[in-house]
């Protein structure tokens, strides 16, 4: 109860976004000058009361003037900081999903005050935010998508220039994730992989099979600009892939199977020409996968589709022409079981 002036803490609870914001100043500057006269003890004691007691308030303006108390300790604590985030992030990260939509946005803002302080010492804690972004992301209230907008863009700049991201804790988070159908959310998810793609310390070609299948997915979005954005960021990985030294092709092979009996047009036409691509690429590295190539062109070599046919027709030919080199080493059989397969259902459809 003494942790905080009487007035403050009234403050901090008021209506008006001023009087909040003048008590969170006095926190600032109370920490400050706390840390100053080392006295690390009562720095302690003041976060822990504003974490456990006012950003837990059933009263929603006490919930604001908590997140902008937060904000105003993470500035107060300057380089004392990152010892503080594992207590300062929860109570924050825990506010994007409160039922008060204004609540959501000061929370934005306070990540937003504590990341421009904390950046690089922000990057351990990586997983919980983007955890917490990306449920912010299909937040339908324009306010908070606003708030949202800004911190995204914040925590992609300290990403993109820290030494210290590690990818590899990163990318079961985004394997659990890739498939989720909301639009907001995938743009999110593609803004994201491009950013960590465009950062050269980063090897996003080496963790693709991770999260090519959800992203290919995406080009079959009910909203044209998602389509077109996940469209370009496979295009930058397909260049990738084309000047990579070396490049394993099995499993993005197996995706780009399944894709190729896609009912959507955009994302069969665009999984016939990777494979296409693809061939031309691994030559001989392709022929153990020689059936499932075949059973893919096969599948769209007769479509209704002029577009897609005349793409099959191309791989197609650029299939046969590996099969015939005189150093391809293949099962014959296999491949032949496939197209036997391929004219009994083409009889059958004839048939019927």
């Amino acid at each position: 109860p003494d942790m905080l002036a009487p007035h403050v803490l009234r403050n901090l609870g008021q209506k008006e976004y001023d009087k909040r914001k003048g008590a969170a100043l006095e926190i600032e500057q109370a920490i400050q000058e706390l840390r100053e006269a080392g006295q690390a003890e009562r720095v302690d004691e003041m976060v822990a009361y504003i974490v456990r007691e006012l950003a837990v308030s059933p009263q929603p303006n006490l919930r604001k003037g908590a997140l902008h108390a937060l904000a105003g300790a993470a500035i107060g604590l300057r380089e004392d900081l990152p010892r503080f985030l594992p207590e300062l992030l929860p109570p924050v990260l825990a506010s994007f999903v409160d039922p008060d939509c204004r609540v959501r946005y000061y929370a934005c803002e306070s990540l937003y005050n504590i990341a421009k302080v904390g950046r690089a010492s922000c990057v351990p804690h990586f997983n919980e935010i983007f955890e917490a972004l990306f449920k912010l992301s299909a937040d339908t209230d324009l306010g908070v998508q606003n708030g949202f907008q800004l911190l995204d863009r914040l925590m992609k700049d300290i990403v993109a220039e820290s030494e210290a991201f590690d990818i590899g804790a990163f990318m079961p988070l985004l394997r659990r994730r890739i498939f989720v159908t909301n639009s907001y959310t995938r743009q999110f998810l593609i803004g994201w992989i491009a950013i960590l793609d465009s950062v050269p310390d980063i090897d996003m070609l080496q963790h693709l099979p991770d999260f090519f299948d959800g992203l290919f997915h995406m080009l079959s979005d009910l909203n044209k600009e998602i389509r077109q954005q996940a469209y370009a960021v496979l295009y930058d990985f397909l260049q990738e892939i084309k000047a990579a030294p070396q490049m394993n092709f099995e499993p993005i092979v197996a995706i780009l199977v399944q894709h190729c009996a896609s009912r959507d047009r955009f994302s069969r036409l665009t999984a016939l020409t990777w494979l296409h691509s693809f061939i031309a690429l691994g030559r001989e590295q392709l022929l153990p996968f020689s059936p499932q190539l075949l059973g893919a062109v096969l599948k769209s070599i007769s479509h209704p589709e002029e577009e897609i046919r005349d793409a099959a027709a191309s791989t197609d030919r650029a299939l046969r022409a590996l099969l015939q080199s005189a150093d391809a080493k293949h099962d014959v059989r296999a491949v032949l079981g496939v197209l036997v397969r391929h004219v009994r259902a083409e009889h059958v459809r004839t048939r019927l």
